[in-house]
């Protein structure tokens, strides 16, 4: 019974690595569940034991070319989070990012001008934060270590850098 049970883990395993064959790095007891999209290009790098939950909506994780989207060891990614790293989105271990959920690094288009493009400006979660549902942090802004996230909360950069 066990060596099945070991042959079964092996194959769940293998099958998890195959689809996220695009990530640059997977730790060590990651889970998958539903669908999840690896795209763009750049180093997708998942910790140990992150679980990506995209059973109801699928996930998607977008790093440009040359850019980095990282996500910490044990942070759960909820059904519907879609992350886009143009240069750097770093997500501190421990998080939780909530359903349909959106990190961005770039606004991808100018107000009143759908042709140029604005810098991207990284992104940084804080350990152990905290975002309710639809949460949305945009270019620039920072999560603190600890910090919680009304649902439907919009984090902006705060002033220059």
């Amino acid at each position: 019974m066990s060596a099945a049970r070991s042959i079964a883990g092996r194959l769940r395993e293998s099958w998890m690595r195959l689809r996220l064959r695009a990530c640059a790095s997977v730790g060590r007891g990651v889970k998958l569940r539903g669908r999840v999209l690896v795209r763009g290009g750049g180093a997708v790098r998942l910790g140990d034991g992150v679980l990506l939950d995209g059973a109801t909506a699928p996930i998607e994780l977008h790093a440009g070319p040359g850019a980095e989207l990282t996500v910490g060891s044990g942070t759960v990614l909820c059904a519907g989070t879609s992350i886009e790293a143009m240069r750097s989105v770093s997500i501190g271990a421990r998080c939780r990012i909530g359903a349909f959920g959106k990190i961005l690094d770039n606004a991808f288009h100018s107000v009143g001008d759908l042709f140029s493009r604005p810098a991207s400006a990284p992104v940084e979660i804080g350990d152990g934060a905290l975002l309710g549902p639809r949460c949305i942090v945009l270019p620039g802004a920072r999560v603190q270590a600890g910090e919680v996230l009304r649902p439907g909360t919009v984090r902006k950069a705060r002033g220059p850098r």
